[in-house]
């Protein structure tokens, strides 16, 4: 709201919720790309997500989990590692990102590490809930 009222026009509101918007159909349309196996066409399409707009780090995060997951898809797991970190440094809270990043460093044959986020994704989430 203090946005809108900082932009009498709306101009830069509207081309925030547009580009959100792009970036939410874009989102979904390479997640149906990528339940097709079409991994690397999935990865082009999360890279175009995370164009729209690059200070919604929470939006991001999430693009750049899916964009590792297809890349370890590939068996491309250093690059998938990157796409993690980038991830976590965006937000360091997110159980998911974790997993799967122990995940990654499970198959590099990095155990330290694969347990050591294991271990902050049991303390950020108890249950397991939001790992799955």
């Amino acid at each position: 709201m203090d946005a809108l009222s900082q932009d009498p026009d709306l101009s830069i509101a509207q081309k925030a919720i547009k580009n959100f918007k792009n970036a939410t159909a874009m989102k979904e349309q390479a997640g149906v790309v990528f339940k097709e196996q079409k991994f690397q066409e999935a990865i082009d399409m999360f890279d175009k997500c995370l164009a729209f707009d690059h200070l919604n780090l929470a939006f991001n995060s999430i693009i750049n989990l899916n964009k590792s997951i297809a890349l370890g898809k590939l068996g491309k797991n250093d690059e998938s590692l990157k796409c993690l970190n980038i991830s976590l440094q965006m937000n360091p809270e997110y159980a998911k990102a974790l997993v799967k990043r122990a995940e990654i460093n499970s198959n590099l044959k990095y155990y330290d590490e694969a347990v050591r986020d294991l271990s902050k994704a049991k303390e950020i989430d108890p249950t397991g809930n939001n790992v799955d």
